[in-house]
């Protein structure tokens, strides 16, 4: 990361991960941790990607636990900040 492109400090980071992350996915209420199932969806922008993640947690009973990037933007400590300088950074890194 640059100026540009501010990384988060080991510590923020861990603090941010531990404390709005973890406790924001939900772990302790997930059955399936101990035989963890992976679906990987990738595509272009309005490629149904959205509602793929749905019906897989319908699916699964909602016993899913969704990693997505720009919902994980959200989380840094910066994000209005980083909106206002660097808007196309944001989407397109």
């Amino acid at each position: 990361m640059n100026a540009q492109h501010p990384q988060l400090d080991e510590t923020t980071h861990k603090k941010v991960f531990e404390r709005k992350i973890i406790v924001d996915a939900a772990l302790d209420f997930k059955s399936s941790l101990e035989h963890p199932k992976a679906i990987i969806l990738g595509g272009q922008p309005g490629s149904g990607k959205g509602s793929l993640a749905r019906a897989a947690r319908a699916e699964l009973e909602k016993d899913a636990v969704t990693i997505d990037p720009d919902a994980l933007r959200e989380f840094h400590p910066q994000v209005e900040t980083l909106r206002c300088r660097l808007p196309v950074k944001l989407i397109h890194p």
